[in-house]
């Protein structure tokens, strides 16, 4: 059973989308493309998109983020980790100043790159990053609570997409089918 609680916190997203030769869902796991569906949610979740926006996707979410009700905005993580399937982190709540304050410094280090060489991948630059990442993994793991269930399972929020193709059958972008949180079984 899921309660609508308040996340404090954060939770893992993943993306899926239907094979067009047999109509099953597949985990989406290719950067590029994970990167478009993750765009899709935050800017859906954050009243940034323009053409997209979805509104049943909007609902669902704010249904079962008491955090997000109050402070409608999101920031996501994603996270590429040796030997397993990448993963995003949805960060919703007071979480999320805490997760901007920690960005800071690369979108610094990134400026005085284009400044000073013309680019943004400076040693400096890819330091920061470094850092960035590695603290904001601590900080998930450590200090931000993820969602949980009624009876204490974690939840992780699936998200199931359409691809759109273009006349070559090149991959275009993703269409919104549905969201569930589902819980984890140990």
């Amino acid at each position: 059973m899921i309660n609508p609680i308040s996340f404090k916190g954060y939770v893992p997203v993943k993306f899926y989308a239907r094979n067009p030769k047999n109509g099953k869902f597949s985990r989406v796991i290719r950067h590029e493309n994970l990167r478009k569906c993750q765009s899709f949610v935050v800017r859906n979740l954050n009243g940034t998109a323009k053409n997209q926006r979805n509104q049943e996707f909007i609902d669902y979410y704010k249904k079962y983020d008491s955090d997000y009700r109050n402070i409608p905005y999101v920031t996501s993580v994603y996270d590429e980790t040796k030997d397993k399937d990448p993963v995003i982190y949805m960060i919703t709540g007071k979480d999320v100043d805490t997760a901007k304050q920690l960005a800071k410094p690369v979108g610094r280090a990134k400026g005085d790159s284009v400044t000073k060489l013309g680019h943004s991948k400076s040693f400096e630059a890819r330091l920061e990053s470094n850092y960035y990442f590695n603290n904001i993994k601590a900080f998930i793991k450590r200090q931000c609570r993820r969602l949980k269930t009624s009876d204490n399972q974690n939840l992780t929020l699936n998200v199931f997409f359409n691809p759109i193709y273009n006349k070559k059958q090149e991959l275009k972008g993703f269409e919104y089918v549905t969201a569930q949180f589902e819980a984890e079984e140990y």
